[in-house]
């Protein structure tokens, strides 16, 4: 039986108008939360923030989904209301080499920080790390000097926006180059920077921390070339061991509030900086059908072949060449998401010549493992069905990133470190009850955070070497 609603149903004619006060009641009561609701964490009072000389500015560096992409005449795409209720095709092409997977889209501002509707869909960190930062002292950045509060030259921060949709390599060289333009508009050659890495922003910030803007390459010694620009380098919640998610969003996409398509599978598919955040070789992430840990390097195009996912799944045509260029970009961003893991993990000769701080949440369960169902070309499942399924399924984390992809406890050595850490270069490890999306809106990490900020810049010794 069909329903009819007009002048025949008497409750057509309240139902809709119902419903639709609802709806608007419920947006103005996430407006107004979003608005006007008080950080309830660390009094800044508390810090001594007069008479500091020589604090380092503080560079932001979001996560995935973090920065704003606008068109070329400014408009926003990610985040608005039609990707929300409808869609925009986020897609880039499936070329190579990666380095030609590009669009027209630029990078904007920090997401949630000016608008509220990404807040609203839960992107609150930013505008939390912001509010704290100001309320700390710190203040916009634009390169021009005394720009700052009187009495705390060079108290300011710098927001680092970048593509999250590209090669992770492509967006640390980046950094490289907004780190190297900020220290010229300075008119300061040795100057120095606290980078605050968030989630995915923490694996460019390390890489160029050992790199610089150099190419992945499996001879290359770690050179701590980014060290000439970072003073203390802050990891949070970063999934230095991959995640799962990752393989979700892949092949399934993820949904943005009432939009099954702006970040649909094949959109998904086409960002070469997702396939660098799947669990590395070694960091197992996947169980068989029967809950049991299954072997297989993600980052390895014949894992892909075996399980028929991706252009590999059973429906694809074999001999199409739509399909043959999806195959060759497969292999393409795998085999670049391999090799910058394996730049991560190598170990270097050289201690780290900077402090590197890692603060991260697990207290929250957290998805770590999908189960690959026995029939080839099924899709994994990332929800258990029973309670010994979640129990494999599931480790301590933010939800969204485990404390063992934080620690990256899949590395060599990381049993024997203080922290049980397998990063050489991390100082320090701090753990504590916060999510992905929340944790600078709680107490003690903002206490933390804020106290590491506000030392004045560290003067590197010089070692002189007594003749023989």
């Amino acid at each position: 039986m069909v329903a009819m609603h007009g002048d025949d149903d008497p409750a057509g004619r309240w139902l809709a108008p119902f419903l639709g006060g609802v709806v608007a009641g419920g947006a103005a009561l996430l407006l107004a939360q979003a608005a006007y609701s008080r950080r309830r964490g660390f009094d800044h009072r508390l810090l001594r923030t007069t008479g500091l000389e020589d604090i380092p500015p503080v560079v932001v560096v979001p996560g995935i989904l973090g920065s704003e992409l606008l068109r070329p005449d400014g408009t926003p795409v990610w985040l608005n209301v039609r990707n929300a209720l409808g869609h925009y095709d986020l897609s880039l092409p499936f070329d190579r080499p990666i380095a030609e997977c590009r669009d027209d889209l630029i990078p904007g501002g920090l997401l949630g920080t000016a608008a509220v509707l990404p807040r609203l869909f839960g992107f609150t960190e930013y505008a939390d790390l912001l509010d704290l930062l100001e309320e700390a002292g710190f203040e916009m950045l634009d390169g021009v000097p005394g720009r700052a509060r009187p009495g705390l030259e060079g108290h300011g921060y710098h927001v680092f926006s970048y593509d999250w949709r590209r090669d992770l390599v492509e967006s640390a060289r980046r950094l490289h180059d907004s780190l190297e333009e900020l220290a010229d508009r300075r008119r300061d050659p040795d100057a120095r920077f606290n980078v605050i890495g968030h989630s995915m922003g923490g694996l460019v910030a390390r890489y160029y921390l050992r790199y610089g803007p150099a190419e992945p390459a499996d001879d290359a010694p770690v050179t701590w070339a980014g060290a000439r620009r970072i003073q203390n380098l802050v990891l949070v919640a970063v999934p230095s061991g991959g995640g799962i998610p990752a393989l979700e969003g892949i092949l399934c996409g993820n949904r943005v509030g009432l939009s099954a398509t702006t970040l649909a599978a094949p959109v998904v598919a086409c960002m070469p900086s997702v396939y660098e955040l799947l669990p590395p070789h070694g960091a197992a992430g996947l169980l068989d059908h029967r809950g049991g840990p299954l072997a297989a390097d993600l980052h390895d195009p014949a894992t892909w072949e075996r399980f028929g996912w991706g252009p590999y799944a059973p429906a694809a045509r074999k001999g199409n060449e739509a399909t043959a260029h999806h195959r060759s970009f497969l292999d393409a961003v795998l085999c670049r998401a391999a090799a910058f893991h394996r730049s991560l993990a190598r170990p270097p000769a050289e201690p780290c010549p900077c402090r590197v701080v890692v603060l991260g949440g697990d207290c929250l369960p957290t998805l770590a493992r999908a189960v690959v169902p026995e029939k080839r070309g099924a899709i994994p499942r990332f929800e258990p069905r029973t309670r010994a399924e979640s129990d494999a399924m599931f480790d301590a984390g933010d939800g969204r990133a485990t404390r063992a992809s934080v620690l990256a406890a899949h590395m060599p050595h990381a049993d024997e470190s203080d922290h049980g850490c397998g990063i050489p270069e991390v100082t320090l490890v701090f753990f504590g009850a916060a999510d992905h999306h929340g944790i600078y809106d709680e107490p003690t990490f903002q206490s933390i955070l804020l106290r590491l900020l506000l030392r004045p810049r560290l003067r590197r010794r010089v070692v002189q070497r007594l003749p023989a």
